[in-house]
């Protein structure tokens, strides 16, 4: 039996995510047994979606999902999961339907493998946002090994002695969950990190400013984004970028968190995404939704993005003749890139309201954090 216990620290730029633990234990399972006090639309958005949750479902694996309504899960949310039911034969979503004065407060995932094994993952974190990836968490991560015996009958029994309360979603479900709020989490702090040295030695150019080392969160990334082939979207960058400022060392199961920033400030959906690998050309690709449909211009369009915690990072996406794009594309010049191809900057803060003082990235961190 291997136990792990794992605290979800989103300042530790060693943490794993509890989205992330779960897409990883998904990923060989056959089954997927989960009980959540409460869920969000984004947060089943998020993981549901997920590239390997999705290649789990299509493969034809069993997810059994039971969230509460006491709290949190409100309507959208089980009509997103009445959706996903509909749209995939494997997947049922059940709600807790509780008449006591006693919280519904589990939360737990427990996945079965062909072979036998089983893994149990039980924590404080729910199916929100927050609780896979933006807050302060505690999870343990239980895994039997083959051939060995793995008990968890008391969650059997569980559901066995309240089978009147787990319901589908039906009409009363969703008038109940009206009364449920999801609310964001207003001006959460943002902390600073240990610093980690980029490898090699930076050189400067002959008029450049030299690339900060510190990698403290609210880093900056200025990255001229390349054509690609008329697949653009889909940007490309190298390994020292992917390594050093996205901070993913483990593509299979860590994700990207976007917002898009646009301008005057507001705020697009987050967008969860994998870093796929190119056999072709050798480079990383994170898809942007703020390029999809979007023509490639005459002159290579910036991307800037501000690192909010681990992973978690908010951007936009600027077009030649967009303000911020001659002084930004000039910053990009003027400092040392980090490894090949397409100038990529990472600086600070400071150094992008001394460069462009308007940026609605220096202002939008101001109104509704990332997590709820």
């Amino acid at each position: 039996m291997n136990i792990k216990f794992c605290i979800q620290d989103p300042t530790y730029i060693e943490t794993t995510y509890l989205y992330e633990a779960i897409v990883e234990a998904a990923a060989d399972a056959v089954a997927w047994r989960g009980v959540y006090a409460f869920a969000s639309r984004d947060g089943v958005n998020h993981l549901i979606e997920d590239q390997v949750i999705g290649e789990f479902i299509r493969g034809g694996g069993q997810v059994d999902l039971l969230v509460g309504l006491d709290a949190v899960t409100n309507r959208p949310t089980l009509e997103r999961l009445q959706e996903l039911e509909r749209s995939n034969q494997t997947f049922r979503p059940r709600v807790f339907w509780n008449e006591t004065n006693a919280l519904f407060h589990p939360k737990l995932s427990d996945f079965r493998y062909g072979t036998g094994e089983r893994k149990l993952i039980i924590g404080s974190g729910n199916l929100t946002p927050g609780g896979l990836m933006g807050n302060y968490e505690s999870y343990t991560i239980i895994a039997s090994e083959y051939g060995e015996e793995f008990d968890a009958s008391a969650l059997d029994e569980f559901l066995e002695r309240h089978a009147d309360e787990i319901r589908s979603i039906d009409d009363e479900a969703l008038e109940r969950a009206v009364q449920n709020l999801v609310r964001p989490i207003r001006g959460a702090r943002r902390t600073e990190e240990k610093v980690i040295r980029m490898p090699g030695r930076l050189t400067r150019k002959s008029r450049a400013r030299r690339a900060p080392q510190s990698t403290a969160f609210d880093r900056i990334l200025i990255a001229q984004v390349p054509r690609a082939g008329g697949r653009w979207a889909q940007v490309h960058f190298n390994t020292n970028v992917v390594r050093y400022y996205f901070r993913i060392l483990d593509r299979r199961t860590q994700r990207v968190y976007l917002t898009q920033v646009l301008e005057g400030g507001a705020r697009a959906d987050v967008e969860v995404r994998p870093c796929v690998f190119s056999e072709v050309n050798k480079n990383h690709k994170i898809e942007i939704g703020g390029a999809k449909g979007r023509e490639y211009p005459e002159n290579p369009p910036l991307l800037v993005f501000h690192e909010r915690q681990l992973r978690v990072f908010e951007y936009m996406l600027l077009f030649p003749g967009d303000d911020g794009y001659r002084p930004l594309t000039d910053l990009t010049r003027d400092m040392q890139s980090v490894g090949r191809g397409f100038p990529r900057v990472i600086t600070d803060m400071d150094t992008l309201k001394g460069t462009w003082n308007e940026c609605p990235l220096l202002m939008s961190g101001q109104g509704e954090d990332l997590v709820f």
